[in-house]
């Protein structure tokens, strides 16, 4: 993993936190439910939309590069042409399917309202199969700056459409809802509009991107002209790209998976419509938005340490490499932890914070499930490495392990504790994902685990910064307000725990070297006198 796609894929990350924070900023337009109306269209399309063109950029990149390096250019441009051919009409076919289905998938989760979403939204299968065709073009030149900044922007025209058009369609659902005296009808008409929204910029990403891809090709056109003439039929170049695709394709489905079942399950299990789509709104839009953005800023933060492990290997300083490879894990766990007792001490204010009529159920929610912040970023890094060292197969089955977990605690307790079993079972199948990723790397790279400085220590230093946060927000909270209280805690509890580390030496000077920040760390530690 070279220096480009580790910048891409921190930029794809902080296209995630936009992300959660325009599911978080589109939720107060059309409401928690609205949310929930609106996620059973949006991952019935990403489900489908993963099946057809899931992992599909790197594995066209991969195998572009690999022709190019051998000078098949004309078979390059061959493979090119097959691809989009074929996935525009598998995105047109998966399309249409959704069209027609949406009425029955809206049924099957128990709201037929959002039957009228998954058609606004069922084009996205096509755009983006195209898009996902044409960033694989881009990456088989070794460019990774189109879908880098392609992410971005998806990202910005969403919340801008989506909001605009959002609140547009639900003031007129709420005229509507007045004269037919349905509720529900106010979320349909909102999700819509948000559903409009992202039609819309999909359609504006293909256009930047079959700008800059019509350039390049112009641009390029002499030098395809030379080299070795194109071997490979359509089938051929089709049966290459899919076969490299499919460990990595259904890696990333099993991932998903569980949101999908899990909104299922709830609403089969749920007899009140209303109350099962609040509470679901709740979970996707304030749990997963604040856990998400926490896991993906730490995931930015440790991903240049997994190029430097790559590089290393590339060396054949192995040594080093595994020195930077607990460095980075260990950075990874002490943010994780810090964050994950924040998160569960301070989750009273967050929930006040983001929903006041119903800081209750938020908070709860914030309690039992922050611990997936840490599971997560720390199985972010490890399934990374193990991808870079080609360990598919291995991450596929930790994903059917993480999957059949989640299912083992939501089931039976999806009827008696409704939302929380999503959270808790989510909390159990990133626990089970990050443990065996987590073996298997430090098998791969013949590690051992520092129990006492990587775990013990973090945790220790944790528990102390969340009994500060707790003792805080008891005596100063009805005086500072959430937001405040939230932001002075955060501030003094941290630095409590910094200094903590850093006077029981929990870094190396040698670790500092390797990751990110270690510099300010380091400066710190010298301010401490810790380090000379």
């Amino acid at each position: 993993m070279n220096q480009a796609e580790t910048k891409r894929r921190q930029a794809e990350a902080f296209s995630d936190i936009l992300m959660l924070i325009t599911i978080s900023i589109i939720g107060k337009h059309i409401g928690d439910e609205g949310i929930a109306y609106l996620a059973v269209a949006a991952e019935s399309c990403a489900l489908l939309w993963i099946a057809l063109s899931g992992c599909l950029s790197d594995a066209l990149g991969r195998l572009l590069r690999s022709r190019k390096n051998k000078g098949q250019y004309r078979n390059s441009r061959k493979m090119q042409n097959s691809v989009i051919v074929f996935q525009a009409a598998a995105g047109l076919v998966g399309s249409l399917l959704l069209l027609l289905a949406a009425s029955g998938i809206a049924k099957a989760f128990k709201m037929p309202h959002s039957g009228l979403i998954l058609m606004v939204l069922s084009p996205v299968v096509l755009l983006r199969s195209v898009s996902a065709v044409l960033t694989g073009c881009f990456q088989g030149e070794g460019s990774e700056f189109p879908r880098a900044v392609s992410g971005i922007l998806r990202q910005i025209f969403l919340c801008g459409f989506g909001v605009l058009f959002g609140h547009i369609l639900g003031s007129y659902g709420e005229k509507v809802s007045s004269l037919l005296r349905q509720k529900d009808v106010v979320y349909m008409y909102g999700g819509m509009g948000v559903a409009i929204g992202i039609v819309l910029a999909e359609l504006l990403v293909l256009l930047f991107l079959g700008l800059i891809y019509k350039v390049s090709r112009n641009s390029e056109k002499r030098a395809r002209q030379e080299g070795m003439y194109s071997t490979d039929s359509v089938w051929e170049c089709i049966g290459f790209l899919h076969n490299s695709r499919w460990p990595q394709l259904m890696t990333e489905f099993l991932l998903f998976l569980p949101v999908v079942l899990g909104l299922l399950f709830l609403t089969r299990s749920a007899e009140d419509e209303g109350g099962m789509a609040l509470e679901y709104g709740l979970y996707a839009g304030k749990y997963l938005v604040v856990c998400g953005v926490c896991a993906a800023l730490i995931f930015i933060a440790v991903l240049p340490t997994i190029g430097k492990v790559f590089l290393s290997f590339k060396r054949e300083e192995t040594r080093f490499a595994r020195m930077v490879f607990q460095s980075g894990a260990h950075i990874c766990l002490v943010h994780g932890v810090f964050l994950a007792v924040f998160i569960a001490v301070m989750s009273g204010q967050m929930a006040g914070l983001l929903s006041e009529a119903n800081a209750g159920e938020v908070a709860k929610m914030l309690q039992g499930g922050s611990a997936v912040v840490a599971f997560v970023a720390l199985s972010g890094y490890f399934g990374r490495l193990l991808h870079v060292v080609g360990k598919r197969y291995q991450i596929l089955t930790a994903a059917c392990a993480a999957d059949t977990l989640f299912l083992v605690v939501v089931l039976p307790t999806m009827g008696k504790i409704g939302g929380l079993s999503l959270v808790y079972g989510g909390v159990a199948g990133a626990a089970v994902f990050c443990v065996l990723l987590g073996a298997l790397s430090f098998r791969q790279m013949r590690a051992k685990v520092d129990w006492l400085g990587s775990l013990a220590v973090p945790l220790g230093a944790g528990g102390v910064a969340g009994l500060i946060c707790l003792l805080m927000g008891k005596l100063l909270s009805p005086q500072l307000g959430n937001l405040v209280m939230l932001l002075v805690a955060f501030a003094v509890s941290g630095a409590v725990y910094w200094v903590l580390l850093l006077l029981l030496r929990n870094f190396k000077e040698q670790e500092l070297e390797a990751i990110s920040g270690g510099r300010l760390i380091g400066m710190l530690g010298q301010l401490l006198r810790v380090y000379r």
